[in-house]
């Protein structure tokens, strides 16, 4: 017969582990995405990176823009056009 102790324990990792996975797979999902930093993917400002808010970043394309006379590229959302960053580089002539 298994203790109670024991049970405690296995039901408690049991659920526990999914989420240390989860949360250590959310620091994985943000070295793959060098473009963006930990606070920029993390858009709910909670101090973690969900897995719906690593796939709304991850899933974002580009596109060249001008901004005050610079030539920039802004990066938007796939899902709904959204724009989540803009990074400029040089100025046009």
């Amino acid at each position: 017969m298994i203790s109670p102790v024991k049970l405690l324990l296995s039901v408690v990792a049991v659920l526990l582990l999914p989420a240390a996975i989860l949360y250590s797979g959310s620091f994985v999902i943000s070295y793959m995405e060098p473009r963006f930093t930990y606070s920029e993917m993390d858009l709910n400002k909670n101090g973690l990176i969900s897995f719906g808010e690593a796939d709304y970043v991850i899933s974002s394309g580009e596109r060249e823009i001008l901004v005050n006379g610079k030539k920039c590229v802004e990066l938007y959302a796939l899902k709904d056009g959204l724009q989540l960053k803009i990074m400029c580089h040089e100025k046009v002539l």
